[in-house]
């Protein structure tokens, strides 16, 4: 179709690069499942090898779990608010030794605010492109903030599945699933009180 509506253009090469990027952008997301494929090789090849134990601790709710379906449209709606909490109840980030409840208050209107701000700087692309650019930069950050919070998780808990590359990855592609997940494990191991 866009070879097609090329033909009546001046410069038919206009409609094959529109068709060379749309097939790079339906690319895109395989590249995530390509990363978690080769970092699956990776742990494999070291558990074969005796450097990983086959039996070490996973999280005790898979992350593509929808068994409380709630925490899902909560962390989608106010995603800051459930990464505050679990900030409180895990401890490690900056302030929580001054104060855990401040601590999780803070963080949460950080979170919040990147989630947010994101989303507005998106929708704000269609004044001028590059408010995307700003908003995916704070997507990222939120992301990454995210994933170490997932670490802060595994190193609390004494999980050992998963690295911060992973954990990363989940907050980039699943981010609302990994912090339901991260208020799953909250609650399994006692620590989730309030988060209901």
């Amino acid at each position: 179709a866009l070879l097609a509506a090329g033909r009546n253009l001046p410069n038919s090469d206009g409609s094959l690069r529109a068709l060379q990027s749309a097939s790079m952008i339906s690319g895109l997301p395989y590249t995530f499942v390509l990363f978690w494929c080769a970092q699956s090789l990776v742990l494999l090849c070291r558990e074969e090898a005796g450097d990983l134990r086959e039996d070490r601790k996973t999280f005790s709710v898979f992350i593509i779990s929808f068994a409380q379906p709630w925490r899902v449209v909560r962390a989608l709606l106010f995603p800051g608010f459930a990464m505050g909490r679990v900030v409180r109840a895990v401890g490690g980030w900056p302030l929580h030794a001054w104060s855990p409840q401040a601590a999780g208050t803070i963080w949460a209107m950080v979170f919040q605010a990147m989630y947010l701000l994101s989303i507005v700087f998106v929708a704000l692309s269609v004044v001028l492109y590059q408010w995307c650019i700003v908003g995916l930069v704070l997507y990222l950050g939120f992301a990454t903030f995210l994933g170490l919070l997932r670490t802060s998780v595994r190193s609390t808990f004494k999980i050992e599945h998963g690295d911060l590359l992973t954990d990363w990855l989940c907050a980039a592609a699943l981010p609302m699933l990994a912090i339901a997940q991260l208020e799953a494990e909250l609650a399994v191991n006692g620590r989730g009180e309030g988060l209901e």
